[in-house]
């Protein structure tokens, strides 16, 4: 039996350098709607590339998207609350989940090592 406690892990402490997202879920977003979907509607942002990676900046903050074989890895610079990475991450997911799509948001303790099968 598998006890969930994701609910009581005190996070009001977190910040970037604590967790990432993990957006799973049979996906698909196309090109053309990728930045209308994969960012928040409520925040101001901005787009960057660093590396030839794509950044979204929200203010001092920004995260980045790794498609990764069990969903999408959403990642954050590490001075980012954990309060507000949670409000973008929700912002995304309902747009997603807007399409039709079922997403699922899955918090990643960057102190864990995780498998997916």
């Amino acid at each position: 039996m598998m006890i969930d406690n994701s609910d009581i892990i005190d996070r009001s402490n977190w910040t970037g350098e604590d967790f990432e997202f993990l957006i799973a879920g049979d996906i698909n977003v196309s090109k053309e709607d990728y930045d209308i979907l994969m960012t928040p509607k409520s925040f101001e942002w901005i787009k960057i590339f660093r590396n030839e990676w794509p950044y979204y900046q929200i203010g001092q903050d920004e995260f980045s998207y790794s498609w990764e074989e069990p969903g999408i890895q959403m990642s954050f610079n590490n001075e980012i609350t954990f309060e507000k990475a949670k409000r973008i991450a929700d912002e995304i997911i309902q747009n997603i989940a807007e399409t039709g799509q079922e997403p699922e948001l899955i918090i990643l303790d960057k102190k864990n090592i995780y498998r997916f099968d």
